[in-house]
């Protein structure tokens, strides 16, 4: 079992996720350079066009975001590799369910057949033996 993993980590998973599909948008945004685009918006004060100037993520902060993504995504693996590989069945189910799949302790416990009181028993109990 895997340490180095910790509640507060298994917790981001879900933060983890959202900020993954944030860089991979910022990334493909990026494709299209450094360049400034002028466009036209309505200003909704006088109903008249004006031109608006956008700016999008230049080529030169690609690295940095695709460094970015690679940490999220290895550590969004840690947190997946981490719950696979646990040996109680019933945990692997809680935790999945209640933090991989971000589902509500009620429903975590209604899919697990356990009350709502006893599933969170189970999952605290669990990470105050095993994880630090």
């Amino acid at each position: 079992m895997a340490r180095n993993v910790t509640k507060r980590r298994i917790m981001q998973y879900r933060s983890l996720k959202r900020e993954i599909n944030m860089l991979e948008d910022q990334i493909a945004a990026a494709g299209g350079g450094n360049d400034l685009v002028a466009d036209y918006a309505k200003n909704y004060s006088t109903g008249y066009p004006r031109v608006v100037t956008l700016r999008g993520y230049g080529v030169d902060d690609v690295p940095n975001l695709v460094a970015r993504l690679e940490r999220c995504m290895s550590e969004r693996k840690a947190i997946e590799d981490f719950v696979a590989g646990l040996d109680d069945s019933m945990m692997r189910q809680l935790l999945t369910r209640r933090y991989l799949e971000a589902r509500p302790i009620q429903e975590t416990a209604e899919l697990m057949g356990y009350s709502e009181r006893q599933a969170g028993r189970l999952i605290n109990g669990f990470f105050r033996k095993h994880v630090l």
